[in-house]
């Protein structure tokens, strides 16, 4: 059978694009994750009330519980695995929406796979954790596959409803879909396009806002979104802007940007200047650089808004229209390498083949989780103590607490934030992690039994001042209790070895 070199390398660039798919890290919330979507599958309803906290000061509204359900029964099924493994799926199905829709234009395989290659790294930032807005991706990327699709107009847009209405059950990113889609159809509907697709989006459009209220808050949904939508998030990582995130991300930016505005001109230059689709593109690249999080469908939408035109324009020579059928056909002629060239390019794709692979085996067995959760030992000896009561904790490892020591230790703060907590109660825990003159007011109001926190904070040395004692320290946390209660024992202090700090695997100890 003679292969052609080139489809080795192919493959192999396929093996590798996997394997930074099937990297999969814990976000600091993915316990609360499991274990929220375990009680809904539990008891068969969502919760009225919050049983896991001790100053939660707002109504509950699990706008994620869907999405959680699903990780339960991935982690119920396949433990650590399955979750990698459902993040894997989900990730794969977004692209192949991706693969789809580039297949329909007319450009040429080595686009098309470079393309893909833009998607993978795009929407690595947020694919890379096992959370609820890997849904988002998906939904984002079917979203755009139906706006652009081909058909008849109604058939295809009367799958909007039914997205939104999966879409506001998984993750709050349905906000940015229903924004984009909104713009599209404001751009569309005076526009030149055919009727039947004027009325198609106009009656999926309002068949869609209906569609957000199938979940089960109904319009308190959309009171949730009023009341929390300017609640500050200055210490989430993915809601900072680019630049403050490090070189890395503004790169990536610069890239997709880059390829945005390659496909721009090129549609400007063939008169083919289609405004919804560059509308879209540009809003989401400025708005995905002041926040990160968007960054993901700032790619998404570039590849399949603007793939074609970045596809054709990286040709070396322009492509006239009657040469897009050509194009569809079959790939340009490419001189055949000759004998020693082609057992080069076949040994490194085999090489290739061979590392990724087992970078993906290796992946798929394990969500890593970070060096900086506390210690495992520390876990050990509060279970082994019967710690009870309630718990001040640093806000990351609200839910790793609540996966651990629930229901004998509640926490004071943990990363639904908005969903359970108001704006005031986060930004007083701010101000007790960092501002050691608040200390009295917070322990005052908050009254914990426990105080576990990262050692570094500033309010640490002030806790101590205060009497509050170090009853279990460790190179990541330290664990302080108020003097004359330290432990079950009264007295007896604990000291973690000062251990290499390594990653893990969820859900750890």
């Amino acid at each position: 059978m003679n292969v052609p070199p080139r489809t080795f390398i192919r493959a192999a660039l396929a093996v590798i694009l996997l394997a930074v798919v099937s990297h999969t890290r814990a976000d600091p919330d993915l316990w609360g994750h499991v274990r929220f979507g375990g009680d809904t599958v539990s008891e068969g309803r969502l919760p009225d009330t919050d049983s896991y906290s001790f100053t939660a000061d707002r109504a509950w509204i699990n706008h994620e519980w869907l999405a959680e359900c699903a990780m339960y029964l991935a982690y119920a099924a396949g433990g650590g695995p399955g979750l990698a493994g459902l993040k894997v799926l989900v990730v794969l199905l977004m692209l192949a929406l991706v693969w789809r829709a580039l297949a329909r234009q007319p450009i040429d395989s080595k686009a098309r796979d470079l393309l893909i290659a833009l998607t993978v790294v795009g929407t690595f930032p947020q694919a890379n954790h096992v959370r609820p807005q890997i849904f988002s991706l998906l939904a984002f990327a079917l979203l755009m596959s139906i706006l652009t699709g081909r058909g008849a107009a109604l058939p295809r847009l009367l799958g909007l409803p039914l997205l939104f209405a999966a879409w506001v059950n998984l993750h709050g990113g349905w906000i940015v879909g229903g924004g984009v889609l909104a713009l599209w159809a404001v751009l569309t509907l005076p526009g030149a396009a055919p009727r039947s697709e004027k009325a198609g989006l106009f009656v999926a459009g309002a068949m869609s806002v209906a569609g957000t209220m199938a979940n089960p808050y109904g319009w308190g949904m959309w009171q949730f979104l009023g009341d929390t939508v300017g609640f500050g998030r200055a210490e989430i990582t993915d809601w900072q802007p680019l630049y403050r995130l490090g070189p890395g991300f503004v790169a990536l930016w610069i890239a997709l940007a880059a390829a945005a505005a390659l496909g721009a001109i090129r549609a400007w230059r063939s008169g083919e200047w289609d405004l919804p689709r560059l509308a879209v593109v540009a809003v989401l690249g400025l708005a995905s650089f002041q926040v990160s999080r968007l960054l993901s469908f700032f790619a998404i939408a570039t590849v399949l808004l603007l793939g074609r035109d970045i596809g054709l324009a990286l040709r070396r020579r322009g492509v006239r229209p009657h040469d897009t059928d050509r194009l569809m056909r079959s790939d340009p002629v490419i001189p055949k390498p000759g004998r020693a060239a082609a057992l080069a390019a076949m040994t490194i794709a085999g090489v290739l083949m061979l590392g990724g692979g087992a970078a993906v085996a290796r992946n798929i067995t394990c969500v890593r989780t970070g060096a900086d959760q506390p210690e495992p030992e520390l876990v050990d000896l509060v279970k082994r103590n019967q710690m009870t009561g309630r718990l001040a904790i640093w806000f990351d490892w609200g839910e790793y607490a609540i996966w651990h020591f629930a229901p004998a230790l509640k926490v004071s703060i943990d990363g639904r934030r908005e969903t359970v907590y108001s704006d005031s109660l986060l930004q007083k825990h701010l101000s007790f992690y960092y501002v050691p003159s608040t200390l009295n007011e917070f322990l005052s109001e908050v009254r914990p039994d426990h105080i576990w926190l990262p050692p570094h904070l500033p309010v640490v040395p002030a806790l101590r001042a205060a009497g509050w004692v170090p009853v279990i320290t460790g190179p990541r946390s330290v664990w302080l209790a108020r003097r004359g209660d330290a432990t079950p024992e009264r007295s007896e202090q604990w000291f973690l070895p000062q251990a290499d700090i390594a990653a893990g695997c969820f859900p750890g100890p």
